[in-house]
């Protein structure tokens, strides 16, 4: 599977295990997104339209795309896919 994204990739993998983490980033590498492009990040209010939210949620990966970010800061987000781990 070929995940498509246009900006931003966040990862909150929600672990401090660093093995699960290291684990994800390489299935992410795998699905088709630039190792450069991937942040770490958990902070949601940095998110904008177009950007893609990967969160932990075991055993599976979960990937949303954000499609609207309203002026109150609200943001809306779509999920896409799950990967196992």
């Amino acid at each position: 599977m070929v995940i498509e994204y246009s900006k931003r990739v966040f990862f909150a993998p929600n672990t401090s295990d660093q093995e699960i983490v290291d684990r994800a980033k390489k299935v992410l590498i795998h699905n088709g997104i630039n190792d450069k492009d991937i942040q770490i990040n958990y902070n949601t209010n940095e998110l904008e339209e177009g950007d893609l939210y990967i969160s932990y949620d075991p055993p599976d990966l979960v990937i949303r795309n954000v499609y609207q970010k309203k002026s109150s800061g609200i943001i809306k987000m779509k999920s896409i896919a799950m990967i196992k781990l």
